[in-house]
């Protein structure tokens, strides 16, 4: 099992919030410069039930954002996000969802974790069923195109299953390792008949 790696690699959720964040601190800011210091723990603004799509130059859609609530702090020049749900709309390979309960981006946006019932999803296409990827915890280090957890992951697709604890995945080696106590079942599709 061998999943496409521009299909498990959140990467563009980094750039969205990223992209949101800048954005939303220049119209909190204003003309008159930046805001009084305030409260460390006090966020700068808070969004309820964002969704947002970033449209390629044809006029598709390339990415689709949801969260129920996203909420920045200026202290810490961190963005977190409530259920957070990123689709990928590519026209030459199908969807890729991902979600879980919580997120956490950093004001450079050159990290992302991923908290609590994390699932990636690439819908299935002709010849191969859905995969899927589950884990409690992911960063994403988008510059470097790396997503790693220190946590147990389940990979299944088309009736076969491998897991393992900790996995890094490297999308420019075209590289996925588990790291320790993995073990696997492997379900051949049927053979196709003429």
């Amino acid at each position: 099992m061998r999943p496409r790696t521009s299909s498990i690699f959140p990467v563009a959720l980094i750039a969205m919030l990223a992209a949101l964040t800048f954005w939303l601190e220049r119209l909190v800011q204003g003309p008159d410069g930046p805001p009084v210091p305030r409260d460390p723990g006090t966020p700068d603004f808070v969004i309820d039930n964002l969704k947002g799509t970033k449209m390629n130059p044809d006029g598709h859609a390339e990415y689709t954002l949801a969260a129920t609530r996203m909420v920045h702090f200026p202290a810490s020049d961190t963005t977190e996000v409530e259920q957070p749900r990123l689709v990928q709309w590519r026209a030459d390979a199908p969807p890729v969802r991902v979600s879980a309960v919580r997120g956490t981006v950093s004001g450079d946006g050159k990290e992302l974790h991923l908290q609590g019932d994390v699932v990636i999803v690439r819908d299935k296409a002709p010849g191969r069923g859905e995969l899927r990827v589950e884990t409690n915890y992911l960063e994403v280090i988008p510059d470097a195109e790396i997503a790693r957890t220190p946590e147990h992951v389940v990979i299944t697709q088309d009736g076969s299953r491998l897991e393992g604890v900790g996995m890094v995945f490297d999308n420019k080696a075209r590289e996925l390792e588990l790291r320790s106590l993995v073990s696997g079942t492997y379900r051949p599709l049927p053979a196709k008949t003429p």
